[in-house]
């Protein structure tokens, strides 16, 4: 049987116009309209190192809804927090405008510029579970790549990007409290027609934060600093494996350079010791190009090295048991892998410009469903 066809939002973007476009509120508003999963995530990078991400997930699969609450919290030097939570029942109000389920909340102002986050689902069930909130306001627009909508053989998968904002956050991790600002970015995704494991077959996901070297270190603050975000995956054999990608940089919190074309390669892959069965790489290496927001060619290349392993996912033991059943007899591990590399470098070249490098620190995702 000829493997079903992948077609990206790219690729349908006609001959003379531009690939990357703008974002509408309408992008960010839930769907929950067929088979398959949707996401409100935010990510966050501290100015007192911690970072991590807040996520709502919705989910429908053999007539079965489920809403999961996810988040991870990293401060260098203390241990990493996974929480994951069964958020019972997803409220949505004012079109999409506020939304709420058990422990998380989240809720956008009239003209969608300003993001209020309020995580309480580990406080709920624990009295050392994590408690948090947030303000991001947006300092740029949102983009897509094309309409935001990749053809995946009978369904679709969409993403949407406000890559570029400042961030207020305060909460306790492991006892210690933290009041802090940062940069953060927020991405909706979702997916119809289709299962989640049919989407992609291989995801790497980069969050790095940085600085021009030699930037004096008391100038170094988010409002001032580069960020480089990559969400990439490759569909399965039976839909080509395709690749399909969606990358931003930003200066000083706003949106720089938009990159739809990213090149990922695994370098010394080792099967992994903690026994996921999978082989893990020690290195990866993404080359994004794309252009400016002022239209001039753009390129980014990182050479991870994401050493320090912050959590694994063990995508089935964390599903409710109809959907883990599924999943379990057409994959046999979906696994995420959160890692960090705490001396990052990315080396930045705009055209008409000299090359230059920003230093800084990585999260580093990678999900293998094979």
């Amino acid at each position: 049987m000829a493997p079903k066809k992948t077609i990206t939002a790219a690729s349908l973007v006609h001959e003379g116009h531009p690939i990357a476009t703008q974002t509408v509120p309408a992008d960010f508003a839930w769907r929950r309209d067929s088979t398959g999963s949707e996401t409100q995530t935010l990510y966050f990078q501290l100015e007192n190192g911690c970072l991590g991400f807040v996520q709502i997930a919705w989910a429908y699969l053999a007539l079965t809804t489920t809403i999961e609450t996810n988040a991870l919290f990293y401060i260098p030097g203390q241990p990493c927090v996974f929480e994951s939570h069964n958020g019972h029942n997803l409220k949505v109000h004012k079109k999409s405008q506020e939304f709420e389920c058990k422990g998380l909340a989240m809720a956008w102002n009239d003209d969608q510029t300003q993001l209020t986050v309020k995580y309480t689902a580990g406080r709920e069930r624990s009295p050392k579970g994590v408690a948090a909130s947030f303000v991001f306001t947006r300092k740029s627009d949102g983009y897509k790549i094309g309409d935001g909508k990749t053809y995946i053989g009978e369904g679709t998968a969409s993403h949407y990007f406000y890559p570029a904002g400042d961030m207020v956050a305060k909460g306790e991790i492991n006892g210690v409290k933290f009041d802090s600002k940062g940069a953060g970015l927020f991405i909706h995704a979702h997916s119809a027609n289709i299962m989640p494991y049919n989407v992609g077959a291989e995801w790497n996901m980069v969050y790095f934060i940085g600085y021009r070297e030699g930037t004096p270190e008391d100038q170094k603050k988010a409002s001032n600093a580069f960020t480089y975000n990559v969400l990439q995956y490759e569909t399965p054999h039976s839909a080509g494996s395709v690749n399909c990608a969606n990358a931003s940089l930003t200066e000083s919190n706003r949106l720089s350079a938009v990159l739809w074309d990213t090149d990922v390669k695994h370098i010394d892959d080792e099967l992994d010791p903690n026994g996921s069965g999978y082989k893990l790489p020690k290195r990866v290496v993404f080359t994004s190009t794309g252009k400016t927001t002022d239209g001039k060619k753009a390129k980014v290349v990182f050479e991870a090295n994401p050493t320090m392993r912050l959590h694994d996912i063990d995508v089935l033991h964390e599903m409710p048991y109809v959907i883990r059943r599924l999943v379990q007899a057409l994959i046999t591990k979906p696994f995420v892998f959160e890692r960090y590399d705490g001396e990052a470098k990315i080396v930045i070249e705009i055209e008409g410009q000299e090359p230059f490098s920003v230093h800084g620190v990585a999260f580093n995702e990678l999900t293998l469903m094979k």
